[in-house]
């Protein structure tokens, strides 16, 4: 059975958030390092990187459309 040590969380979440930003940067076609700058200082990497929300074991594409939608909504 699967361990969820701090270390195993820790690389789920930067693993996501790794994901998130690249895909980030390429849907608003912004370099990657501005993507993950946004990313971790978004509210939803906050919620990602509080272990006790336990977001880093929901799916990737809500956490994905959660911060697109907080990006949208940072645009307007």
């Amino acid at each position: 059975m699967l361990k969820l040590t701090d270390e195993l969380i820790d690389g789920t979440i930067n693993g996501i958030s790794g994901f998130i930003s690249a895909n980030a940067s390429q849907e608003y076609n912004i370099p990657l390092e501005k993507a993950l700058e946004a990313f971790l200082s978004s509210e939803t990497y906050n919620l990602l990187s509080d272990k006790k929300n336990r977001y880093y074991c929901d799916s990737i594409p809500e956490l994905q459309d959660m911060f697109f939608r907080e990006m949208a909504s940072n645009a307007g």
